[in-house]
């Protein structure tokens, strides 16, 4: 468990606390760029680690995210005129209110009810505006001090070519540390994402998936690395074997997770909207080959990992206020949730957590106490993630100028997504790893345990 201390740390996010000042050290996946679609369109509001921003794609193409509030009178920007390329002032977003005008960089270029004359403009700028790239179809942004600035990710889905990278995020109404904590706890999977069938699965137990229903214990492996943790769970198979997945978790709020031969790998991030909301990113690619339409299709609809979202909008179609349209007679005879996504199966246990931390809106989102917790020896990825969470934005918060775990790309290289494994049962953790980390680099080595 935590006190109450560690555990306001841990969740908060403005820019005054340490772990949103470790936030702000990192390039943040903001939108999809296909959700900015129009050179010159109409912005778009955009709440990011505590931050009321609007996001908008500049006549001459670049994206620009700024304070949603214009530095005259406080009037949103959100209804402001996205202006061409060919503006005689160039391009930027023009408050309605007085006409000013802001560039992507956050310079005013314009002030048409101040005198000709005036020099005023050159001394105002937008409350704030933060730097943009575009990576893997996403528009990346940098919140942090300018001169602090990480080079571009370059986690495993942000250097494949175009056509190879499958982005989808959504809302979820729970604190980012409760989603992010339950990517790393792996015991779950075998419980609440189950089909009842396969808890006595018998000759379905040689199965990868009826093998991780039937061993609800795995035994976890956790070791520190440069850019966060590698989390190892192993579960027992039939005929003196165990079968072995891997999570990569990168500092500050992203998973990598194993891969199975042939299939694509997946990736998560768990961004803070604020103390009580998340968006929630998954990321599903191929190194070998671009996507096909089959693939992308199933995933647009809400297939794998990804989750149907309610159209115009972040918000899934099963969500909190329809009981994620749980069916209680599926629950009773195949399903262990009675929910038919998994994301989403996710979200119902996440965003409804308790107790609460005093000052939660509960009608935003859960935002938990973990005063009263009991963890066990399956919580060793969860503790283990805290614990270095907390530590590198202690570590921050003494020396602002140092870079925080995960930030450099030379840690997010050593990210890779390992392969799952089914070895000798007597196989230890060092030599699985091992095999996993050259197998994942495309070295080719040793079956485990020979």
């Amino acid at each position: 468990m935590l006190s109450a201390e560690r555990n306001e740390m841990l969740t908060a996010c403005a820019r005054d606390t340490p772990m949103g000042a470790m936030y702000r050290r990192h390039w943040i996946p903001v939108a999809r760029s296909q959700d900015v679609p129009l050179a010159g369109g109409a912005p778009t509001r955009l709440r990011l680690l505590g931050e009321d921003l609007v996001l908008f794609r500049a006549g001459d193409g670049r994206p620009g995210l700024l304070s949603e509030w214009c530095p005259h009178r406080g009037a949103s920007l959100y209804f402001g005129r996205n202006e061409r390329a060919d503006s005689p002032t160039g391009p930027g977003l023009r408050c309605v209110y007085h006409g000013w005008k802001f560039a992507v960089d956050g310079s005013c270029v314009d002030m048409p009810n101040e005198p000709e004359e005036s020099t005023f403009r050159d001394r105002v700028r937008a409350r704030a505006a933060y730097p943009c790239i575009e990576r893997a179809g996403v528009i990346w942004a940098y919140l942090g001090e300018p001169e602090l600035r990480p080079d571009p990710p370059r986690l495993p889905w942000t250097t494949l070519p175009e056509g190879h990278v499958y982005a989808s995020v959504r809302l979820q109404l729970c604190n980012s540390i409760q989603a992010f904590e339950g990517a790393v706890d792996a015991s779950h999977v075998g419980i609440l994402h189950s089909d009842i069938g396969l808890w006595d699965a018998g000759d379905e137990f040689k199965r990868v998936r009826g093998g991780i229903a039937v061993d609800k214990a795995p035994r976890f492996y956790v070791e520190q690395t440069d850019f966060g943790l590698t989390i190892g769970a192993r579960r027992r198979m039939r005929g003196g074997q165990a079968y072995w997945r891997f999570t990569q978790v990168v500092l500050p709020w992203y998973v990598v997770l194993s891969k199975e031969p042939d299939a694509p790998g997946s990736g998560h991030a768990w961004v803070p909207v604020d103390e009580h909301r998340t968006y929630t990113w998954t990321f599903s690619f191929r190194d070998d080959r671009p996507l096909d339409a089959q693939e992308v299709a199933r995933w647009r609809a809400g297939g794998g990992l990804h989750a149907p979202l309610v159209p115009g909008t972040l918000t899934p179609t099963m969500n909190r206020g329809n009981d994620y349209l749980i069916n209680r007679d599926l629950q009773a005879s195949a399903s262990m949730t009675g929910i038919s996504n998994v994301g989403m199966q996710d979200a119902a246990v996440q965003e409804n957590m308790g107790p609460h931390m005093p000052g939660t809106v509960a009608r935003l989102g859960s935002r938990m106490d973990r005063g009263s917790e009991r963890l066990g020896s399956a919580d060793a990825g969860v503790v283990a993630t805290r614990r270095v969470l907390l530590a590198a934005a202690a570590a921050l918060a003494k020396d602002a100028t140092i870079r925080p775990p995960g930030a450099l790309v030379e840690d997010q290289l050593q990210a890779r997504p390992y392969p799952s494994m089914l070895v000798a049962e007597e196989t230890g953790w060092h030599e699985v790893r091992g095999r996993a980390e050259a197998e994942s680099a495309g070295v080719t080595a040793p079956p485990a345990g020979e």
